[in-house]
């Protein structure tokens, strides 16, 4: 059985080969620039996390030529975790820190993704997936929404 993630991308990204450039042009929180950092891929746990993900990262402006996509992992694949137990207080404003953990994880390659909690809601969980590992090639993309709006009120 494979387990779903969502992730809201431009619509120039909607496969495997390309999902993970953006993460090449500009650092995120669990990933540093390269030549230091890797390519990594973002992924929500849910469709609403996306959204508000997206949303905390456009400045106050609604992101336009967006695609909403289900990735369906591979039932085989092995996953890291990273919960709020295993982080220290600050670790919402200390990105050097999670930078270096995601980088760690990302050099073990040992699995294909690193759940991580959201700083935006850290209920919810956001995953770090591993464009390098062998069973990234298997993860099924399913586009849901192209385009994806928005709902306006979400940036009045």
């Amino acid at each position: 059985m494979t387990r779903p993630v969502w992730r809201i991308a431009s619509t120039k990204s909607l496969t495997l080969d390309t999902m993970w450039i953006g993460s090449t042009f500009a650092a995120g929180r669990w990933h540093p620039m390269p030549p230091t950092g890797k390519p990594v891929v973002y992924a929500g746990s849910s469709r609403s996390i996306c959204q508000l993900e997206k949303r905390v990262h456009s400045n106050g402006i609604a992101p336009k030529n967006m695609a909403l996509m289900r990735l369906d992992l591979p039932a085989q694949a092995q996953f890291d975790e990273l919960t709020l137990s295993d982080l220290p207080q600050d670790w919402a404003r200390n990105q050097a820190m999670t930078q270096g953990l995601g980088l760690r994880w990302r050099n073990a390659g040992r699995t294909l993704g690193l759940w991580v909690p959201s700083v935006v809601e850290p209920g919810d969980r956001n995953l770090v997936i591993n464009p390098d590992h062998p069973h990234y090639a298997r993860i099924a993309v399913a586009v849901e929404r192209n385009p994806f709006v928005f709902d306006p009120r979400m940036f009045n």
